[in-house]
């Protein structure tokens, strides 16, 4: 598989790594090697420190997180497409509505703010059946 995607050119595992690592190395310096293994504990790692940024009004991390983010959906493995969305911005996003939280979302890329409309609808149905109405 990693051949395949090596060949298209899609943003793999190991290319969202390399990206993480070489834009935002704070971030990838508080993920421990456990967690590397998983393009999922990757991204929920990133979720919980744009979260942080978040909290902490901290408006360049949170960019630098968007945009991070936005080029990697931009042409992800399918793999890396589903992080972004399970374990990025379900973590963030989902459910949240706290004021610095819909700040941030106001400011997401086109891309991402349009990924997270998709998966909000994917979610509303079942959010309506948990709640008995």
């Amino acid at each position: 598989m990693t051949d395949i995607v090596v060949k298209t050119g899609l943003i793999d595992h190991a290319a969202f790594e390399r990206l993480l690592i070489s834009l935002l190395p704070d971030v990838a310096a508080e993920i421990d090697d456990e967690d590397r293994s998983s393009v999922h504990m990757e991204m929920s790692a990133l979720a919980r420190v744009t979260c942080r940024a978040i909290q902490n009004g901290d408006e360049n991390s949170i960019r630098c997180h968007f945009e991070l983010i936005d080029r990697v959906l931009s042409n992800a493995a399918p793999d890396v497409e589903n992080a972004v969305y399970v374990s990025y911005l379900e973590n963030v996003f989902l459910g949240e509505e706290r004021a610095a939280f819909l700040r941030a979302r106001s400011t997401l890329p086109g891309r991402l703010s349009a990924a997270l409309s998709d998966l909000e609808a994917h979610w509303r149905p079942l959010s309506t059946v948990s709640k008995g109405t």
